[in-house]
């Protein structure tokens, strides 16, 4: 029996030792199934993240494919609507709506100096169409950032669109074909030309503008007839006024109707003449373009023989009490309108608007001092006008402390000179200056 127990000992242990030896195996055998189901798992996720790459990447090269083609449909039925053939063809870039701002401040740098910018601003605000100590340039950029689709930059010649634009919106369809219209314009008649970016005269600036964006909205108004069915005209007019509005509907009054006055008189406008003699009499304007809101507003002033231009304003030296003005610019007929319609109804606000024949502004001390000159129809007109001015500036300071402001009727019965100073200096050299 002693010999026998160490063998059975020897083989109890043995067993153990097997059994010891199964487990750590059964182990082994789940942490290897783990480890290769995880490995067929990571396997499976690159796999499908590559499909999904494949995917995305054939679906860009597909959009792409049918941008491309969608563009060159576009540009036909552009061309065919306004009767102009692409001399060369339109150079397009993207743009990601992050970098929207950049891109609108570096164009907005290229054209007005930061202290240009600011006193325009001052200029506006001198007479009553902008808050005090508004700033000007970041609103200003913000609101074109907020209604921008897409834009054609006639400095570089390009038309730039979102990245994420396609082509199978039937807005996107529409927006390129007014944005295309801009390249027809500036293959043909030179955008650089127009006076878009004169910094003296306003009126002239929004005039200008009107043409050309009156001009593209006319074409994108028979695009969308030809091209959109009545239910997506109705989706993607529905869309463009109620998207991107909140800027716009916060903007001061003078900053938002400037701003759709371009798209909506300037149709108007151009609708007068092409209902004339077709494109080739729009073609024509713009050899010898609207120089004033006013011929926009009233397109029978442009269309007469002798155009009805507005009143230039001669002030001869600028200088007062040894400054020069830092706003020296033309408000216009709309700009006026604008103005007056803050405290009358628009109707008058339009009726008395409609007399003037020319205006110009000069701002000093810092804002502080304004002569502003008009030029108008006839003396009821001035007697109107001047009623309706003092009217408007009554309300504007009865909340502030504005020691000094007055209209008066000039020899020439139908001149009006508007003084606001916040000081009896200024009043008095502005009076001695401009108002005898």
């Amino acid at each position: 029996m002693r010999k026998i127990a160490p063998l059975l000992i020897a083989a109890f242990c043995a067993i153990l030792a097997l059994i010891g030896l199964g487990w750590g195996f059964s182990e082994q055998q789940k942490v290897a199934a783990q480890a290769f189901q995880e490995r067929k798992l990571a396997f499976a996720e690159a796999e499908n993240e590559r499909l999904r790459s494949v995917v995305a990447e054939q679906q860009k090269a597909r959009e792409q494919s049918e941008n491309l083609a969608q563009r060159a449909q576009i540009e036909k039925a552009v061309a065919n609507i306004r009767q102009l053939n692409f001399s060369h063809p339109v150079t397009y870039d993207v743009v990601t709506r992050a970098g929207i701002q950049k891109i609108l401040e570096q164009k907005l740098a290229d054209q007005f100096s930061d202290d240009e910018i600011k006193n325009a601003g001052i200029g506006l605000v001198a007479l009553g169409l902008l808050p005090r100590d508004y700033p000007l340039k970041q609103k200003y950029i913000e609101l074109l950032g907020e209604q921008i689709a897409a834009f054609y930059d006639q400095h570089q010649h390009k038309l730039f669109m979102f990245a994420d634009a396609s082509l199978a919106s039937a807005q996107n369809r529409i927006i390129l074909a007014h944005e295309l219209t801009h390249a027809l314009q500036d293959q043909h008649f030179g955008l650089l030309k127009m006076p878009l970016e004169i910094k003296n005269n306003d009126d002239r600036a929004f005039a200008a503008s009107a043409l050309i964006e009156g001009d593209a909205t006319l074409v994108m108004s028979q695009y969308m007839l030809q091209n959109i069915s009545l239910s997506g005209l109705r989706d993607n007019l529905g869309a463009a006024v109620t998207q991107n509005m909140k800027q716009l509907q916060d903007a001061p009054r003078y900053l938002r109707e400037m701003l759709v006055f371009p798209y909506l008189r300037g149709q108007e406008f151009c609708a007068t003449i092409f209902a004339r003699d077709g494109w080739e009499a729009l073609d024509a304007v713009y050899k010898n373009p609207p120089s004033s809101t006013s011929q926009i507003l009233h397109p029978e002033k442009f269309l007469a023989e002798t155009h009805e231009e507005s009143v230039a304003i001669d002030f001869g030296d600028t200088s007062v009490n040894g400054e020069k003005p830092l706003a020296d610019n033309v408000l216009g007929e709309m700009g006026t309108r604008i103005l007056l319609s803050q405290t009358i109804d628009a109707k008058g606000a339009e009726l008395i608007a409609a007399n003037w024949c020319g205006d110009r502004y000069l701002v000093f001390n810092n804002g502080n001092a304004l002569i502003w000159k008009s030029h108008w129809s006839d003396a009821d007109a001035a007697q109107k006008f001047r009623g309706a001015l003092m009217a408007a500036m009554q309300a504007r300071f009865k909340n502030e402390t504005q020691p000094f402001f007055e209209a008066t009727i000039l020899p020439d019965p139908n001149e009006v000179v508007f003084i606001s100073a916040a000081a009896d200096k200024w009043a008095n050299a502005l009076r001695q200056k401009f108002a005898r």
